[in-house]
């Protein structure tokens, strides 16, 4: 009991610092890159919206909408259990993966640390979800 309730928590610890990161221009500092700041608070203000998601419609801004995915998954992750892990899965599948897509595409590349971060932090916990 106790192994999955640090498997929780570590889990929900994992998003709060993801909700953190894309939070603003400074969250880059989270994973030593304050350097990015600028650019990153540039790239946040203009995301264009991933095809498949109702962000396409409005614009889409990460420090709004990844936020609060991020955000919804840190509570999630906190509860645990079967049905919500897949649900979990599902929702980084469709949602998540999709928005990291549009901003590979959409920020400037001297971003490809932090949105190589956040995909290995995305990636690790979807392998956990199997």
């Amino acid at each position: 009991m106790k192994n999955e309730s640090r498997i929780r928590h570590l889990r929900s610890s994992r998003y709060k610092r993801l909700a953190a990161l894309f939070g603003g221009p400074l969250g880059v500092a989270l994973i030593g890159r304050a350097d990015l700041a600028a650019v990153f608070e540039r790239a946040l203000a203009h995301c264009p919206g991933h095809d498949s998601l109702i962000c396409r419609a409005t614009g889409g801004v990460p420090r709004v909408c990844f936020v609060q995915k991020m955000e919804q998954m840190a509570a999630s992750a906190a509860r645990g259990g079967e049905t919500r892990r897949a649900w979990e899965r599902g929702f980084l599948e469709k949602e998540v993966l999709p928005c990291l897509e549009t901003f590979e595409r959409a920020f400037p590349p001297e971003l490809e640390p932090v949105l190589s971060y956040t995909k290995g932090e995305i990636e690790a916990d979807l392998a956990y979800l199997g």
